[in-house]
C-alpha cells in the first residue's frame, strides 16, 4: 500500500485545484476542513508535485485506514504490537526515483511557513518539515527505529533537526561523530502511526506498520536501509555533531515552543517520484494532535489493565492537547476503582496532567458525554485526587518552568456506589433510539 493508493480509496477528498503560495496557505486552508483528505494540485513555482494533508485528521479516518470502527482503534493498535510482521522485500529500487546529489531544497519542492510571531520588534516565521520520518540504524545491534521529528529549515540543504531524549538521541549518543539516517515523507498513513509510537528500542516499527496493514508492506533498499517501497520523497544524509538555532515552533499545546540549539542535518541526496505528492502536517491541528497522541493509548490502556482489569477504553482527549489530559472507561466494581485506574494512566503517560475516569455507558471519545458524566456523577470535594509537585510535560505552558514540576489531577466521573442507587445515575434513552435510522424513513 502507498499514498496514492490510499488516497484512491478514500471516500471523500478535498482537491484544491486554484493556485496556492507555499507560504502560509496550504497549511491555512487545511485547517478550515479536517474531516478528509486534502490536496493541493496547483502550487506556486511547482508545478510538478501535489501537497497532501489531513489523512489522520480525525478518529473517523484513522479506523478506517485501519478497517475498524472508531471505538476499536486502541484495540487495533495493542493487537499489532502483539504480533509484529516481518516485511517482504519490494522489486521497487531507488534507481527509478529522481535523484539529486547536495540538494538546494527548494528548487525541487516547497518548505511551508505556517506561521509567524513577532518577537522584540522582529518577525519570525520560519518554514518547516514537520511531517517527516527519521530511518536510523541502532549501532549496537542493527535494528531500525522510526520515528517523526520536525525539522527547521536554513539554506540549501541544511535543516536542525529537534531531537527529544527518546530513541534518536539514544542512537546518535552511541555513535561519534555524524549518524547517516534516511529521512521519509510521504507514506501510507498506517506507516505514519508506527512511526508516531513508543515502542521498546529493540521493535522495528516497519514490522509493527506491516502488521497494521495486515501484510501489505514492502520495502526496499537504500544503502542499506530498509524504507517502504512507493515512499514519494527520500532524503539521505547526516545529523551532524553541529548544532544552530531550531524554533520558534506551535507544538501540541498551539502555543509557541521556545527557540533551542539543535543538530543540524545535512541532505546528501534527495530522491523523488516523478510529479510526488508532498505531504504535510499543519503543526498544532487535528493530525498533529492524533499522530502524537493516539498511539499512547494502548500503552496507557495496558497499564491500568494491570491495575484495573475491567478497564474498557482509553482516549486521550484532542481538547486536552492529544497530550495533557485523557480519559478512562472503566466497568466499576468498587469505590476506588476509578482513582486507582487513574493513577495507573498518569504512570502510563507520565506527560499527562489530567485523567478523567468514566463509567462503560459514557464513550469516552465524545467530549460531552464525559462532561455530563463530571457534571451528574460527581463532587469535587470527594472524587478529584491532586498530586502535587509532579514532573510533567514541557508542553504544558502553565507549569513552574524554574523546577520543571506541575500538580496532576484524577476526576472520578463514574457512579458513586455509596448513599444513593445506581439507577438514579442512568441516563434516559428514547425507545428504540438504537433500533431505528432516520435515513431509512426518508
Amino acid at each position: 500500500m502507498s499514498l496514492r493508493s490510499f488516497l484512491n480509496q478514500a471516500e471523500d477528498v478535498n482537491k484544491i485545484s486554484s493556485q496556492v503560495e507555499p507560504e502560509f496557505e496550504p497549511g491555512s486552508l487545511a485547517s478550515q476542513d479536517q474531516s478528509k483528505p486534502i490536496v493541493f494540485n496547483n502550487i506556486k513555482d511547482y508545478p510538478d508535485l501535489k501537497l497532501v494533508s489531513n489523512l489522520a485528521s480525525s478518529r473517523e479516518l484513522i479506523a478506517n485506514s485501519l478497517g475498524v470502527k472508531r471505538n476499536e482503534i486502541l484495540f487495533k493498535l495493542s493487537e499489532a504490537f502483539k504480533s509484529l510482521q516481518e516485511c517482504e522485500e519490494s522489486d521497487e529500487s531507488i534507481d527509478n526515483y529522481q535523484h539529486f546529489s547536495e540538494p538546494d531544497i527548494e528548487k525541487h519542492f516547497p518548505v511551508l511557513k505556517y506561521y509567524s510571531k513577532e518577537d522584540e520588534d522582529e518577525v519570525k516565521a520560519p518554514k518547516y518539515l514537520a511531517s517527516c520520518m527519521v530511518v536510523a540504524k541502532d549501532p549496537e545491534n542493527d535494528v531500525q527505529n522510526l520515528s517523526f521529528h520536525r525539522m527547521m529549515y536554513h539554506s540549501k540543504n541544511k535543516f536542525t533537526i529537534r531531537i527529544v531524549p527518546r530513541h534518536l538521541y539514544e542512537i546518535k549518543d552511541k555513535v561519534e561523530g555524524d549518524l547517516e539516517v534516511v529521512i521519509i515523507r510521504g507514506v501510507d498513513p498506517r506507516i505514519e502511526l508506527a512511526g508516531a509510537t513508543s515502542g521498546s528500542p529493540d521493535m522495528n516499527e516497519f514490522e509493527y506498520a506491516n502488521s497494521l496493514m495486515n501484510g501489505g508492506l514492502e520495502l526496499m533498499d537504500i544503502d542499506g536501509f530498509k524504507i517502504p517501497a512507493e515512499t514519494e520523497m527520500i532524503m539521505k544524509g547526516k545529523i551532524t555533531s553541529k548544532e544552530d538555532k531550531e524554533g520558534p515552533f506551535v507544538d501540541l499545546s498551539e502555543t509557541w515552543d521556545k527557540e533551542r540549539q539543535q543538530p543540524i542535518f545535512e541532505v546528501n541526496d534527495l530522491y523523488m517520484k516523478e510529479q510526488p505528492y508532498m505531504r504535510f502536517l499543519v503543526p498544532g491541528k487535528n493530525e498533529h494532535k492524533h499522530l502524537m497522541g493516539l498511539p499512547q493509548e494502548p500503552r496507557i490502556y495496558n497499564k491500568v489493565r494491570e491495575t484495573v482489569p475491567t478497564v474498557k477504553n482509553v482516549v486521550i482527549s484532542k481538547g486536552g492537547c492529544s497530550w495533557l489530559h485523557g480519559v478512562v472507561q472503566i466497568k466499576k466494581r468498587n469505590e476506588g476503582d476509578a482513582k486507582n485506574a487513574g493513577m495507573a494512566a498518569l504512570a502510563g503517560h507520565p506527560s499527562m496532567k489530567k485523567v478523567t475516569v468514566v463509567d462503560e455507558d459514557i464513550d469516552p471519545s465524545k467530549p460531552e458525554q464525559v462532561e455530563w458524566a463530571t457534571a451528574t456523577r460527581m463532587q469535587p470535594d470527594k472524587d478529584i485526587v491532586f498530586i502535587k509537585r509532579a514532573k510533567g510535560s514541557s508542553l504544558d505552558p502553565s507549569q513552574d518552568y524554574e523546577n520543571r514540576l506541575m500538580t496532576k489531577w484524577i476526576v472520578d466521573a463514574t457512579i458513586p456506589f455509596e448513599e444513593k442507587e445506581p439507577e438514579e445515575f442512568e441516563r434516559a434513552k428514547l425507545p428504540k433510539e438504537d433500533e431505528i435510522n432516520l435515513e431509512d424513513y426518508r
